[in-house]
């Protein structure tokens, strides 16, 4: 009797769980960070907004624990009870918003580009389904070819972790339906890169660019680029 009762017992009592660092445990070394979602920030809409600490920001930290919130932008808000920028109507496309929060003694940044308000926008990851180089193709496919939402854009062949090819400044003119890339840095650079040419967003999925070269091939390129088709993720 006394064993069924004990047993019953064990049943009804609740799982113990682990309680959340107190807010007093972040932001205490200089990895603290905030960022935002890499998607269009259009006007009338919303992103969602994260805060992050330690390597590769592997360890999320609760928005609550921040004091102080602040946007260059009066058009652009902070919700971070919802975990969200939200971005006015009245938003002008085109224009670099800083997002500011304060976790203690420390105060972190992030920006984005409000996007315009309909259109094609390059914002998101996509992956390459096919190139022509008019002869050679480079052996490895471009994997993830990223656009961040403040104008910067990354390559990565092979996705590792974090890692990265080489990453830069992107301009896109969806009207002439110009691209341009400028490398900055990189982990992994190839020579010979050809960043200027065409490019159109066909629907919400497909990216299709002309006369450029990001790199792959053990050959030179040729003289007018690749043509590459990607796909959004």
């Amino acid at each position: 009797m006394l064993d069924l009762l004990f047993a019953a017992a064990l049943i009804a009592a609740p799982a113990s769980q682990d309680e959340p660092p107190p807010c007093e445990a972040y932001g205490n070394d200089d990895s603290l960070s905030i960022g935002v979602v890499i998607a269009p920030g259009r006007p009338g809409g919303e992103l969602t907004l994260h805060a992050n600490e330690a390597l590769h920001g592997m360890i999320a930290v609760p928005l609550k624990c921040f004091d102080r919130w602040s946007s260059s932008d009066p058009a652009v808000t902070v919700a971070p009870e919802r975990g969200k920028i939200v971005i006015g109507p009245e938003a002008t496309p085109g224009r670099d918003v800083e997002i500011t929060g304060t976790l203690g003694a420390r105060t972190v940044r992030t920006r984005f580009r409000i996007a315009p308000a309909e259109g094609p926008v390059l914002t998101g990851f996509w992956s390459q389904t096919s190139v022509d180089c008019h002869g050679p193709v480079p052996r490895d496919p471009l994997r993830e070819l990223r656009f961040n939402s403040d104008g910067k854009f990354a390559v990565t062949f092979v996705p590792f972790e974090v890692r990265q090819d080489y990453w830069g400044a992107v301009e896109f003119d969806p009207a002439a339906g110009r691209i341009g890339f400028s490398v900055e840095r990189g982990n992994s650079v190839p020579a010979d890169l050809m960043l200027k040419g065409t490019a159109r967003v066909e629907g919400d999925n497909q990216l299709t660019m002309d006369g450029v070269y990001f790199g792959g091939l053990d050959v030179a390129p040729p003289a007018e680029g690749c043509s590459y088709v990607f796909r959004k993720r």
